[in-house]
């Protein structure tokens, strides 16, 4: 069974199938998967906590982090 990362929205991600995380200024990070086929968006406006975002996604994709959960709280601040 898949290990899901629950993501700021509420929605769930299997970060095995996240081969790509990409920063859009402005926007948000968004996650493809190894065909650059669209996973998910994390809207966020601010370009440091996108940032941060973006890292923590990155984190979770290696190998034995897959079991811990982020925590978004810093987005509501």
């Amino acid at each position: 069974m898949a290990k899901l990362t629950i993501l700021p929205s509420g929605d769930a991600l299997d970060m095995r199938t996240v081969s790509a995380i990409t920063l859009f200024p402005g926007k948000g990070v968004s996650c493809f998967d190894d065909q650059r086929r669209f996973l998910t968006l994390i809207r966020v406006e601010d370009a440091d906590k996108a940032k941060q975002v973006r890292q923590i996604l990155i984190q979770l994709t290696q190998p034995g982090m897959g079991a811990l959960q982020p925590d978004w709280s810093f987005l509501e601040q």
